[in-house]
């Protein structure tokens, strides 16, 4: 009986300041939000064994007993094209390359005008030197 009254006082004492805040403009405190979750769906039962596979009457199909293939190979055809000639070894090549990327740079540097006796031209002359032995 005692519980009734308390909380007949509480709720009382709450609704009054509720409405007195109300009253004077003060701000009234917000609910809490409701926080809504998804239910979780039913767990599945697990799959069941149907035991071993069984044969066919006709048989197994030839493609899975037979590891070899259905129909002969064709035959490999030399190609109608020789294969190409290539200037020499690739490593020669590569070299060949290079030199002709320093070979550019240079000729690049010459033609914006860049002096031949800044670092950048002694290394490329450098390089070309080394690649020329």
């Amino acid at each position: 009986m005692i519980s009734k009254i308390a909380v007949t006082l509480l709720v009382s004492a709450v609704a009054t300041s509720v409405a007195d805040a109300q009253v004077k403009g003060l701000p009234v405190p917000i609910p809490a939000p409701t926080i809504y979750s998804a239910p979780t769906p039913a767990p599945l039962a697990p799959p069941i064994n149907p035991g071993p596979a069984t044969v066919p009457p006709a048989g197994l199909s030839p493609l899975l007993t037979e590891p070899e293939p259905i129909y002969p190979r064709a035959e490999q055809l030399m190609p109608a094209y020789p294969a190409q000639q290539f200037p020499g070894p690739v490593g020669e090549q590569s070299m060949q390359a290079f030199r002709n990327g320093i070979i550019a740079q240079q000729w690049l540097r010459d033609r914006a005008g860049i002096s031949p006796s800044t670092e950048r031209s002694r290394e490329i002359q450098q390089q070309l030197n080394q690649t020329a032995r």
